[in-house]
């Protein structure tokens, strides 16, 4: 199913990560990798993250 998203700069951010750490691992970055992470992003993946950190 198409959606449309509005990808702001925390969303780019994890984007980004999600890529390098695909790329450093030798996978392919695959649009069902891409669509998960959106997903995950949506589902509180960045405030998750944070919490982890403190």
């Amino acid at each position: 199913m198409l959606r449309s998203v509005t990808i702001d700069n925390k969303l780019l951010n994890y984007l980004v990560n999600v890529i390098n750490q695909e790329f450093e691992s030798g996978r392919a970055i695959t649009r069902s990798k891409l669509s998960n992470a959106i997903w995950d992003y949506e589902k509180g993946a960045i405030e998750r993250d944070e919490e982890e950190e403190e």
